[in-house]
């Protein structure tokens, strides 16, 4: 049983490593999930898919409550052998529920430590999950599965339980024969990808005053694409007006929610994430399968994708001048960036492989499961 608070975040990052994952196997898997669109899609791809009253964000007390008893109900009524539990808010009513069936084993994925870890420690929303987080380590069958060591140690010095329940598995991974190596187009002005949701935390002002306070240097030499939805249910949402505020035409300009990433990687010379703290970002492993470089702040979850000086470049976060020299030694230098899209194709089949994260999702499941994977 798998329980996560978006349908189509399930489709676009688990759906392509599950499916590989339980593909021929005759074990049911349940996605539980709200209904927003892509049931069918789960369906088709051969998962059970059950609506539930979950919201991302905060929601209303009504909706935790019914949230919470109906995950409740699902583990007395289906009797689960192993419950996977993805994101923060999930996977506190999710184990919190299991409390109510002590021989369920949970497995609780931390794709991302979310907006309340970049809070500071003594807020006391961050105080308040890190006593949940706390409690819920008391539980015995619980595991916790992370996708960098940054967020395993985090954790574990909050929960504290036995230190073999937590486990690093290295992101989800990326179909590389989806996302292939092209070469750099040859165009002018040079195009900058920014692929990610359209939130504060994702570095969207930081974007903004660096393209601003280069502006007269850079306009008609350098383009910055946007690629990402609005996301009103995050806590850092940005509005489409203030949104609008930070564009600037034919300079700065935002491409909406793209389907097809692949071809929009092709279209790019450089792929740029000033993200506050991520798991392991899958626009930067599918920027690395691409062939791109990259240039990100050094933060955990970023600095997995990039090795430093060979494929891009790590910024110490919030350091505006070394993010400008960085963006101007790539730009000035078409063979530098044709070696470091060379590595981070290198850097993807060693590290990104979806067939690889396949095989190690497969080893773990199949302890929990009774006819394995």
């Amino acid at each position: 049983m798998i329980i996560i608070n978006d349908d189509q975040f399930f489709c676009s990052h688990f759906l392509p490593l599950f499916s590989r994952v339980f593909h021929d196997q005759s074990c049911c898997v349940y996605v539980i999930s709200r209904d927003n669109g892509y049931r069918k899609t789960i369906e088709q791809a051969g998962f059970t898919f059950i609506s539930v009253a979950v919201r991302r964000g905060k929601g209303d007390i009504w909706h935790n409550v019914l949230f919470f008893l109906q995950l409740i109900r699902l583990y007395v009524v289906y009797k689960p052998d192993v419950v996977l539990l993805i994101s923060l808010k999930i996977i506190v009513f999710g184990s919190l529920a299991a409390f109510f069936s002590p021989s369920l084993r949970v497995l609780n994925y931390f794709s991302g430590l979310g907006h309340v870890f970049l809070l500071p420690e003594n807020h006391w929303m961050r105080r308040i999950i890190h006593w949940l987080l706390w409690f819920i380590g008391k539980r015995k069958n619980n595991w916790y599965l992370f996708e960098t060591k940054d967020d395993q140690q985090l954790i574990y010095h909050i929960i504290q339980s036995s230190y073999d329940h937590y486990l690093v598995m290295h992101g989800l991974g990326v179909p590389l024969q989806e996302f292939k190596f092209t070469e750099l187009p040859d165009q002018h002005p040079m195009i900058v990808l920014f692929p990610a949701r359209i939130i504060s935390t994702k570095g969207l002002f930081e974007l903004h005053q660096l393209a601003k306070n280069f502006q007269q240097e850079w306009q008609g030499r350098i383009k910055f694409l946007l690629a990402g939805k609005i996301d009103p249910y995050n806590p850092a949402y940005i509005d489409p007006q203030k949104l609008h505020e930070l564009l600037i035409p034919g300079y700065l300009e935002w491409l909406g929610y793209v389907q097809d990433m692949a071809t929009c990687y092709a279209q790019a010379d450089v792929v740029i994430l000033l993200s506050y703290r991520e798991g392991v970002p899958r626009v930067l492993m599918e920027a690395c399968a691409a062939g791109r470089p990259i240039v990100t702040f050094d933060v955990p979850g970023c600095r997995e994708c990039v090795w430093e000086g060979k494929n891009g470049f790590l910024i110490p976060f919030g350091d505006m001048a070394a993010l400008h020299e960085k963006i101007n030694l790539i730009a000035s230098d078409p063979q530098l960036r044709k070696a470091m899209g060379a590595c981070s194709r290198q850097i993807a089949e060693e590290n990104f492989d979806i067939e690889d994260a396949t095989k190690r999702w497969k080893a773990l499941l199949g302890k929990f499961l009774p006819g394995g994977v």
